[in-house]
């Protein structure tokens, strides 16, 4: 581990781990790579992020990318 606490942010778990922890094998994660997961399921599915990937889905939410994903789908444009 990094030393850093886990992130409890709206129902989901995200932690900073080292890259040489994490089981999944088909891709490099460097130092370093972010844990997410369900805060009420945390035995369920997690999914893996290396840094970069990280990094831009940060980048994402700061530019509004998934803004749209927030509308009440039953409103009418």
């Amino acid at each position: 581990m990094t030393g850093q606490e886990p992130i409890l942010s709206d129902g989901v778990i995200i932690e900073f781990i080292d890259g040489k922890d994490v089981p999944v094998q088909h891709k490099d994660f460097g130092e370093r790579a972010v844990v997410m997961r369900d805060a009420k399921n945390p035995e369920g599915p997690i999914l893996y992020f290396t840094e970069a990937e990280w990094d831009a889905f940060i980048a994402g939410v700061k530019d509004g990318e998934f803004d749209d994903l927030l509308e009440d789908p039953t409103e009418a444009p």
